[in-house]
Protein backbone atom coordinates (compact mmCIF):
# COMPACT_ATOMS: atom_id res chain seq x y z
CA UNK A 1 0.00 0.00 0.00
CA UNK A 2 2.48 2.41 0.95
CA UNK A 3 4.63 1.65 -2.26
CA UNK A 4 1.48 2.21 -4.04
CA UNK A 5 1.22 5.65 -2.64
CA UNK A 6 4.68 6.82 -3.07
CA UNK A 7 4.73 5.45 -6.99
CA UNK A 8 1.56 7.66 -7.32
CA UNK A 9 3.44 10.01 -6.57
CA UNK A 10 6.79 9.10 -8.92
CA UNK A 11 8.82 7.94 -6.18
CA UNK A 12 10.95 5.25 -7.91
CA UNK A 13 11.55 1.58 -5.57
CA UNK A 14 15.20 2.78 -5.42
CA UNK A 15 14.03 6.00 -3.53
CA UNK A 16 11.66 4.54 -1.35
CA UNK A 17 13.65 4.46 1.53
CA UNK A 18 15.23 7.99 1.15
CA UNK A 19 11.59 9.53 0.97
CA UNK A 20 10.05 7.81 4.04
CA UNK A 21 12.67 8.67 6.41
CA UNK A 22 12.60 12.13 5.16
CA UNK A 23 8.53 12.08 5.90
CA UNK A 24 8.87 10.85 9.26
CA UNK A 25 11.58 13.17 9.80
CA UNK A 26 9.96 15.91 8.92
CA UNK A 27 6.60 15.07 11.15
CA UNK A 28 8.82 14.82 14.05
CA UNK A 29 10.24 18.53 13.28
CA UNK A 30 6.82 19.60 12.62
CA UNK A 31 5.07 18.28 15.94
CA UNK A 32 8.48 20.27 17.58
CA UNK A 33 7.54 23.05 15.75
CA UNK A 34 3.96 23.15 16.29
CA UNK A 35 3.94 22.38 20.21
CA UNK A 36 7.21 24.86 20.86
CA UNK A 37 5.14 27.66 19.10
CA UNK A 38 2.46 27.90 20.65
CA UNK A 39 3.75 26.76 24.13
CA UNK A 40 6.49 30.01 24.50
CA UNK A 41 3.54 32.09 22.68
CA UNK A 42 1.18 31.74 24.99
CA UNK A 43 3.06 31.63 28.09
CA UNK A 44 4.94 35.03 26.86
CA UNK A 45 1.98 36.96 25.56
CA UNK A 46 0.33 36.03 29.38
CA UNK A 47 2.87 36.56 31.48
CA UNK A 48 5.78 38.98 29.75
CA UNK A 49 3.63 40.45 27.18
CA UNK A 50 4.93 44.20 28.49
CA UNK A 51 8.28 42.94 26.64
CA UNK A 52 7.15 41.93 23.22
CA UNK A 53 9.14 44.94 21.84
CA UNK A 54 12.34 43.87 23.09
CA UNK A 55 11.66 40.43 22.27
CA UNK A 56 10.73 40.64 18.80
CA UNK A 57 14.26 42.96 17.96
CA UNK A 58 16.39 40.29 20.48
CA UNK A 59 14.69 37.43 18.26
CA UNK A 60 15.24 39.07 15.00
CA UNK A 61 19.28 39.55 16.21
CA UNK A 62 19.75 35.92 16.96
CA UNK A 63 18.01 34.99 13.89
CA UNK A 64 20.88 36.81 12.33
CA UNK A 65 23.52 35.58 14.26
CA UNK A 66 22.20 32.03 13.65
CA UNK A 67 22.19 31.97 10.31
CA UNK A 68 25.33 33.42 9.69
CA UNK A 69 27.17 30.95 12.23
CA UNK A 70 25.31 28.62 10.63
CA UNK A 71 26.80 29.99 7.20
CA UNK A 72 30.65 30.09 8.87
CA UNK A 73 30.16 26.30 9.78
CA UNK A 74 28.79 24.89 7.00
CA UNK A 75 32.22 25.75 4.75
CA UNK A 76 34.01 24.28 7.67
CA UNK A 77 32.92 20.54 8.10
CA UNK A 78 30.76 18.60 6.69
CA UNK A 79 27.23 19.05 6.40
CA UNK A 80 26.30 15.94 8.24
CA UNK A 81 27.90 16.41 11.06
CA UNK A 82 27.00 20.58 11.22
CA UNK A 83 23.30 18.86 11.29
CA UNK A 84 23.52 16.58 13.63
CA UNK A 85 25.41 19.02 16.15
CA UNK A 86 22.79 21.74 15.54
CA UNK A 87 19.93 19.56 16.50
CA UNK A 88 22.01 18.33 19.26
CA UNK A 89 21.96 22.02 20.92
CA UNK A 90 18.12 22.44 19.79
CA UNK A 91 17.78 19.03 22.16
CA UNK A 92 20.07 20.37 24.84
CA UNK A 93 18.40 23.76 24.61
CA UNK A 94 14.80 22.80 24.94
CA UNK A 95 15.79 20.38 28.10
CA UNK A 96 17.55 23.42 29.41
CA UNK A 97 14.32 25.47 28.75
CA UNK A 98 11.67 22.98 30.10
CA UNK A 99 13.82 22.19 33.82
CA UNK A 100 14.71 26.01 33.83
CA UNK A 101 11.05 27.07 33.46
CA UNK A 102 9.71 24.25 36.25
CA UNK A 103 12.45 24.47 38.40
CA UNK A 104 13.75 27.76 38.98
CA UNK A 105 12.10 30.60 40.54
CA UNK A 106 11.07 34.47 39.91
CA UNK A 107 13.71 35.74 38.00
CA UNK A 108 15.07 33.36 36.50
CA UNK A 109 12.09 31.86 35.14
CA UNK A 110 11.49 34.97 33.72
CA UNK A 111 14.78 35.04 31.76
CA UNK A 112 13.53 31.44 30.85
CA UNK A 113 10.31 32.00 29.31
CA UNK A 114 11.82 35.26 27.45
CA UNK A 115 14.52 33.11 26.16
CA UNK A 116 12.11 30.15 24.95
CA UNK A 117 10.19 33.01 23.29
CA UNK A 118 13.11 34.87 21.26
CA UNK A 119 14.42 31.28 20.37
CA UNK A 120 10.98 30.09 18.08
CA UNK A 121 12.39 31.62 14.97
CA UNK A 122 16.18 30.59 15.14
CA UNK A 123 15.18 26.86 16.08
CA UNK A 124 12.83 26.46 13.48
CA UNK A 125 15.15 28.22 10.82
CA UNK A 126 17.67 25.90 12.10
CA UNK A 127 15.83 22.75 11.63
CA UNK A 128 14.59 23.66 8.16
CA UNK A 129 18.04 24.59 6.83
CA UNK A 130 18.95 21.22 8.34
CA UNK A 131 15.85 19.46 7.00
CA UNK A 132 16.36 20.74 3.22
CA UNK A 133 19.75 20.84 3.13
CA UNK A 134 19.79 16.96 4.15
CA UNK A 135 17.25 16.59 1.08
CA UNK A 136 19.88 18.30 -1.23
CA UNK A 137 22.42 16.09 -0.28
CA UNK A 138 20.15 12.63 -0.47
CA UNK A 139 19.07 13.35 -4.01
CA UNK A 140 20.22 14.49 -7.09
CA UNK A 141 19.01 17.02 -9.43
CA UNK A 142 16.77 14.78 -11.11
CA UNK A 143 15.16 13.47 -8.45
CA UNK A 144 14.37 16.26 -6.21
CA UNK A 145 12.29 18.43 -9.52
CA UNK A 146 10.03 15.38 -8.78
CA UNK A 147 10.16 15.21 -4.93
CA UNK A 148 10.31 18.85 -3.67
CA UNK A 149 6.75 19.89 -4.58
CA UNK A 150 5.28 17.35 -1.65
CA UNK A 151 8.55 16.18 0.64
CA UNK A 152 7.63 18.35 3.15
CA UNK A 153 3.83 16.95 2.93
CA UNK A 154 4.86 15.11 6.42
CA UNK A 155 5.75 18.25 8.38
CA UNK A 156 2.86 20.46 7.53
CA UNK A 157 0.24 17.35 8.13
CA UNK A 158 2.57 17.03 11.80
CA UNK A 159 2.50 20.62 12.30
CA UNK A 160 -1.86 21.01 11.54
CA UNK A 161 -2.10 17.35 13.73
CA UNK A 162 -0.64 18.76 16.23
CA UNK A 163 -1.89 22.35 16.61
CA UNK A 164 -5.60 21.05 16.19
CA UNK A 165 -4.74 18.06 18.80
CA UNK A 166 -3.40 20.50 21.72
CA UNK A 167 -7.16 22.39 22.42
CA UNK A 168 -8.18 18.57 23.20
CA UNK A 169 -5.50 17.41 25.34
CA UNK A 170 -6.33 19.69 28.36
CA UNK A 171 -6.70 16.94 30.68
CA UNK A 172 -3.71 15.26 29.85
CA UNK A 173 -1.55 18.95 29.55
CA UNK A 174 -3.66 21.42 32.27
CA UNK A 175 -0.25 23.38 32.00
CA UNK A 176 0.84 24.86 29.19
CA UNK A 177 4.30 24.12 29.78
CA UNK A 178 4.28 20.51 29.77
CA UNK A 179 3.94 20.48 26.28
CA UNK A 180 7.76 20.70 26.14
CA UNK A 181 7.79 17.57 27.39
CA UNK A 182 6.43 17.04 23.78
CA UNK A 183 8.75 18.91 21.76
CA UNK A 184 11.48 16.93 23.45
CA UNK A 185 10.44 13.72 22.45
CA UNK A 186 9.68 14.64 19.23
CA UNK A 187 13.36 16.48 18.47
CA UNK A 188 15.02 13.45 19.70
CA UNK A 189 12.72 11.71 17.48
CA UNK A 190 13.92 13.78 14.19
CA UNK A 191 17.51 13.52 15.63
CA UNK A 192 17.24 9.86 15.54
CA UNK A 193 15.94 9.69 12.12
CA UNK A 194 18.59 11.91 10.68
CA UNK A 195 21.55 9.70 12.20
CA UNK A 196 19.74 6.88 10.19
CA UNK A 197 19.77 8.81 7.29
CA UNK A 198 23.27 10.15 7.59
CA UNK A 199 24.45 6.27 8.75
CA UNK A 200 22.40 4.23 6.02
CA UNK A 201 23.31 6.35 3.14
CA UNK A 202 27.11 7.79 4.29
CA UNK A 203 26.17 11.38 4.02
CA UNK A 204 29.30 11.55 6.18
CA UNK A 205 31.88 10.67 3.12
CA UNK A 206 29.81 13.98 1.06
CA UNK A 207 31.82 16.87 0.17
CA UNK A 208 31.45 19.82 -2.08
CA UNK A 209 34.10 20.57 -4.99
CA UNK A 210 35.86 23.60 -4.47
CA UNK A 211 34.90 24.82 -7.41
CA UNK A 212 30.77 24.70 -6.28
CA UNK A 213 31.58 26.22 -3.27
CA UNK A 214 33.21 29.05 -5.22
CA UNK A 215 30.05 29.66 -7.30
CA UNK A 216 27.44 29.51 -5.08
CA UNK A 217 29.20 32.15 -2.48
CA UNK A 218 27.42 35.27 -1.41
CA UNK A 219 29.11 37.23 -4.00
CA UNK A 220 27.65 35.50 -6.82
CA UNK A 221 24.57 34.48 -5.64
CA UNK A 222 23.72 38.07 -5.57
CA UNK A 223 24.85 38.61 -9.65
CA UNK A 224 21.76 36.49 -10.03
CA UNK A 225 19.04 39.49 -10.61
CA UNK A 226 16.00 36.42 -9.23
CA UNK A 227 17.74 36.10 -6.38
CA UNK A 228 18.17 39.51 -5.68
CA UNK A 229 14.44 40.23 -6.55
CA UNK A 230 13.62 37.44 -4.24
CA UNK A 231 15.58 38.73 -1.86
CA UNK A 232 14.30 42.23 -1.85
CA UNK A 233 10.67 41.18 -1.93
CA UNK A 234 11.54 38.90 1.20
CA UNK A 235 13.03 41.68 3.22
CA UNK A 236 9.79 43.87 2.23
CA UNK A 237 6.89 41.38 3.06
CA UNK A 238 8.78 40.50 6.45
CA UNK A 239 9.09 44.26 7.61
CA UNK A 240 4.79 44.11 6.87
CA UNK A 241 4.61 40.81 8.48
CA UNK A 242 6.84 41.88 11.99
CA UNK A 243 4.56 45.15 12.22
CA UNK A 244 1.36 42.91 12.19
CA UNK A 245 2.75 40.00 14.11
CA UNK A 246 3.55 42.94 16.36
CA UNK A 247 0.13 43.87 16.42
CA UNK A 248 -1.55 40.97 16.64
CA UNK A 249 -0.01 39.53 19.15
CA UNK A 250 0.11 43.12 21.35
CA UNK A 251 -4.10 42.35 21.08
CA UNK A 252 -4.07 38.83 21.55
CA UNK A 253 -3.85 38.83 25.56
CA UNK A 254 -6.45 41.22 26.16
CA UNK A 255 -8.53 39.23 24.20
CA UNK A 256 -7.55 35.94 25.68
CA UNK A 257 -6.38 37.14 29.47
CA UNK A 258 -6.51 33.17 30.31
CA UNK A 259 -4.14 30.72 30.08
CA UNK A 260 -5.70 28.16 28.71
CA UNK A 261 -8.37 29.88 26.23
CA UNK A 262 -4.82 31.95 24.95
CA UNK A 263 -2.87 28.50 24.26
CA UNK A 264 -6.20 26.85 22.53
CA UNK A 265 -6.83 30.06 20.30
CA UNK A 266 -3.22 30.24 18.91
CA UNK A 267 -3.46 26.34 18.34
CA UNK A 268 -6.89 26.47 16.41
CA UNK A 269 -5.43 29.64 14.37
CA UNK A 270 -2.04 28.38 13.55
CA UNK A 271 -3.24 24.77 12.19
CA UNK A 272 -5.87 27.13 10.07
CA UNK A 273 -2.86 28.82 8.86
CA UNK A 274 -0.70 25.82 7.64
CA UNK A 275 -4.15 23.75 6.32
CA UNK A 276 -4.29 26.28 4.22
CA UNK A 277 -0.75 25.98 3.34
CA UNK A 278 -1.10 22.22 2.43
CA UNK A 279 -4.28 23.32 0.41
CA UNK A 280 -2.52 25.85 -1.31
CA UNK A 281 0.43 23.45 -1.97
CA UNK A 282 -0.38 21.88 -4.87
CA UNK A 283 -1.44 24.29 -7.02
CA UNK A 284 1.68 26.08 -6.13
CA UNK A 285 4.07 23.27 -7.15
CA UNK A 286 2.65 23.47 -10.77
CA UNK A 287 3.85 26.14 -11.62
CA UNK A 288 7.07 27.53 -12.78
CA UNK A 289 8.21 29.95 -10.22
CA UNK A 290 8.56 26.40 -7.70
CA UNK A 291 10.76 24.49 -10.75
CA UNK A 292 13.11 27.41 -11.44
CA UNK A 293 13.36 27.97 -7.33
CA UNK A 294 13.83 24.14 -7.55
CA UNK A 295 16.65 24.62 -9.80
CA UNK A 296 18.58 27.18 -7.41
CA UNK A 297 17.69 25.33 -4.22
CA UNK A 298 18.80 22.21 -5.15
CA UNK A 299 21.81 22.91 -7.63
CA UNK A 300 24.68 20.74 -6.09
CA UNK A 301 25.14 23.15 -2.99
CA UNK A 302 21.77 24.37 -2.31
CA UNK A 303 22.40 25.45 1.59
CA UNK A 304 24.22 29.38 0.80
CA UNK A 305 20.76 30.13 -0.82
CA UNK A 306 18.65 29.30 2.14
CA UNK A 307 20.85 31.37 4.17
CA UNK A 308 20.76 34.46 2.43
CA UNK A 309 17.01 33.99 1.87
CA UNK A 310 16.62 33.53 6.01
CA UNK A 311 18.85 36.23 6.30
CA UNK A 312 16.75 38.73 4.67
CA UNK A 313 13.39 37.42 6.04
CA UNK A 314 14.02 36.63 9.46
CA UNK A 315 12.44 33.04 8.82
CA UNK A 316 13.68 30.36 6.37
CA UNK A 317 11.78 30.06 2.99
CA UNK A 318 8.83 27.46 3.37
Amino acid sequence: MKNNVLGFLGVREDEQVQVWLMLITGFFIGIFIATYQVTAESLFLNKLSDQLDKAFLISGVLGIVSTLLFSYFQNRIRFVTLTIASIVLIVLATFGLYYFYHFAEGNVQNITLFLMYCLIGPMTAILLLCYWGIFGRLFNFKQSKRIIGWIDTGQLIAIIIANFLIPFTTSFFPDTSNYLLVCNISIVGSLICLIIIAVKFDLASLSSDKSVKEETRFAKIFKDRYIVLLSTFLIISMVTFSFNQFTFQTLLNKQYPDQRDLTNFLAFFNGAIYALSLFMQPFICRGDTIRRFARLRFNQQPTNLHLLLSFCSGYPPL
